[in-house]
């Protein structure tokens, strides 16, 4: 099962139920989701809480909500595979994850650096305009080989370190 912690601000904007926090399950299958805005467009940064790997869906709309686990998981596949990562290990991870749960945020560490790669990507955005597509690959690749303070490593190498394993 994958758990997706919202901000209060993605609760508001989406469909999505707040169910109860499991804290047994592992760190690798827990992300963490917060809408933003730029280039006059309403955005989705979804970071995973172990590896901080992310990636950033552009254009959200309401409707997209209601296939979101679709989505989610089209998007996580797409940029596993841009950043090298096997399919046996891509697959054997979406194995994993039959079901989507919605909590509240509860890691603000996992927030900083959300808040920090939101940041990043308003310095790169300009060369990705107008936006045709909703997942920017190349940005989402740049932005997983940026290193992070919290980690002392890439993100994208972490997440294939952990996928490994």
């Amino acid at each position: 099962m994958i758990t997706i912690s919202c901000t209060k601000k993605l609760f508001d904007s989406s469909s999505f139920i707040e169910e109860q926090n499991n804290e047994l399950e592992d760190e690798l299958y827990k992300w963490h989701a917060n809408v933003f805005r730029m280039a006059k467009k309403n955005n989705l940064i979804i970071m995973n809480n172990k590896t901080r790997y992310c990636f950033i869906l552009f254009g959200i709309r309401k409707e997209h909500y209601r296939n979101f686990k679709e989505i989610f998981l089209n998007a996580l596949i797409e940029n596993l595979k841009a950043d090298g990562i096997s399919e046996p290990l891509i697959n054997n991870y979406i194995s994993n994850a039959n079901s989507i749960k919605f909590i509240k945020t509860y890691d603000r560490s996992v927030l900083g650096s959300m808040t920090d790669m939101v940041k990043m990507t308003e310095f790169m955005i300009e060369d990705y305009l107008p936006i045709q597509e909703m997942n920017i690959i190349e940005l989402n690749k740049i932005n997983n080989n940026t290193p992070l303070v919290k980690l002392k490593k890439f993100s994208n190498q972490y997440m294939r370190e952990a996928l490994s394993t």
